[in-house]
């Protein structure tokens, strides 16, 4: 990517974290700006630990100059060629007119022996935030990790993780990490490991390279629940399993009927579905089943009862509707639009069109980590052109989760390849 660094918006994955981004706007509003505690968290969690902490001094003042304006038409605007912002100084797109601000410099920020060059959020389905907002999480390029203060963007720590490391829904201190067969924690304030547990007990006999959920999968929002899977030596999966770390065991096992391959596994945000992302997609017209495991098979917590519920699955994240049901949202590939599947019933809801014509290499992501904004959800759209040719072109955008729902563009990306530089989403 050019100039890889971390920016607010790419960097939060969550509606939550645009407050700090976005000044008061003197016309209607649309919901994912009103702070509000939701009801619609599992009865384990309260809902006061999600709300967004009171700004202390000394941090970065964003843009208090005049207040934003949300666009929310559908005109094709052209990026504007910018040269590449000063870190930690906020400034206004000049197109959408938000407040943004580039919180990494990749030059200054990453350690002597740390060969990165750029950082980034690890993944758009993957809370950068820690549980009060203090605190957010960036990855180096070279699988580094470091920590930032949220309020100042200062880089506060270079963390020893491995992979898949994610927030505790609780302490603000506190990340967990895959590491092999086990599940590990890392403990900011005095600097520490610990093992929280390891999965090789829990399935003798088996040659295990990881359990993991392989990059892209989340716990419960809670940080109770865990989906994982378990890969062998060869890197291809032979069961799944669900940890309930509270009471510290594998709740539910399901062997695989034979070695797979399997793109990634998650929990949805309340814990009850289990989700598996198959390399594997079913022919045009089925869905998977228990006997032809294929596509997006769905379980609920206790790995019984799964459903194919997509054919083929591409990019997506799992969230909450504005009426608290766990939803996937995702690029449906055989329709051409953006989508929300409801995991409860089955039911699929076209949200927006996506228009291909202009582009062979097109993609998006998607983020549903606004546990505490349920009803939306932020697209990413990259077309690989520097022209813009259809409304949503190499933006950040929010989408509201009900049909014929409202939408609101952010900011244009400047996401180009490089062919002389690392390639890294």
């Amino acid at each position: 990517m050019k100039n890889t660094n971390t920016f607010c918006f790419m960097a939060a994955t969550a509606l939550t974290a645009l407050i700090g981004c976005l000044a008061p706007s003197p016309v209607p509003t649309p919901t994912p700006w009103i702070v509000t505690a939701t009801p619609l968290l599992p009865s384990s969690v309260s809902a006061g630990q999600f709300q967004i902490p009171p700004t202390p001094r000394n941090t970065v003042s964003f843009c208090s100059d005049q207040p934003t304006r949300f666009i929310t038409d559908f005109q094709v605007r052209q990026p504007l060629t910018l040269a590449e912002p000063k870190a930690r100084v906020p400034f206004r797109d000049p197109i959408f007119g938000t407040c943004l601000v580039r919180v990494t410099d990749r030059k200054t920020d990453v350690s002597k022996d740390d060969r990165s060059t750029g950082m980034k959020n690890e993944y758009s389905r993957v809370q950068s935030f820690n549980a009060d907002g203090s605190r957010l999480l960036v990855r180096g390029l070279e699988a580094t990790w470091y920590v930032y203060d949220a309020q100042t963007l200062q880089p506060l720590m270079q963390v020893p993780l491995e992979t898949d490391p994610r927030w505790d829904a609780a302490n603000p201190q506190l990340l967990y990490y895959s590491d092999g067969t086990r599940l590990m924690a890392y403990h900011l304030d005095h600097k520490q490991q610990s093992v929280v547990h390891d999965f090789a007990a829990d399935l003798p006999g088996k040659k295990l390279a990881a359990v993991w959920t392989r990059y892209e999968g989340s716990p419960s929002i809670d940080s109770r629940y865990w989906g994982l899977m378990a890969q062998d030596q060869d890197w291809n999966t032979i069961a799944f399993l669900v940890y309930d770390r509270q009471a510290d065991r594998v709740i539910a096992k399901r062997d695989l009927p034979r070695p797979m391959s399997v793109d990634t596994v998650t929990l949805s945000p309340l814990g009850n579905y289990f989700l598996a992302y198959h390399d594997d997609y079913c022919d045009y017209g089925k869905l998977g089943g228990e006997a032809n495991l294929c596509g997006l098979m769905v379980y609920d917590r206790n790995l019984k009862n799964g459903r194919g519920l997509l054919r083929i699955v591409g990019h997506s994240d799992v969230a909450l509707d504005a009426q608290g049901r766990e939803v996937l949202v995702y690029q449906d590939i055989d329709t051409d639009n953006i989508a929300m599947l409801d995991l409860a019933t089955g039911i699929i809801t076209p949200l927006w069109p996506i228009d291909f014509t202009h582009c062979d290499g097109c993609g998006m992501h998607f983020s549903g980590r606004a546990v505490q904004r349920p009803g939306w959800a932020l697209v990413s759209y990259f077309d690989g052109d520097p022209a813009s040719y259809w409304w949503m072109d190499d933006q950040v955008i929010a989408i509201e989760l009900g049909r014929g729902g409202r939408m609101v563009r952010l900011a244009h990306h400047h996401s180009l390849v490089d062919p002389n530089q690392v390639h890294d989403y």
